[in-house]
């Protein structure tokens, strides 16, 4: 189905997305404390994001299973 693959698309480039940023994280490259916190809350907003596509593929499964 086309919505299935189009939300493995997005949720594949919120990953990508994600480790390029925990890469940088790792790096030591974080200027202050605040620049840290930003990241961090971009990382987690990316996980509620991935998650909220996961949650909506499988209930779009379950309804087709209907």
């Amino acid at each position: 189905m086309i919505l299935d693959q189009t939300l493995g698309h997005i949720a594949s480039k919120l990953d990508e997305r994600r480790t390029e940023l925990v890469d940088f994280l790792s790096q030591g490259s974080i200027k202050d404390f605040p620049e840290y916190q930003k990241l961090c809350g971009v990382i987690q907003g990316l996980d509620i994001a991935k998650q909220t596509i996961t949650d909506l593929a499988k209930r779009l499964e379950t309804e087709d299973d209907e």
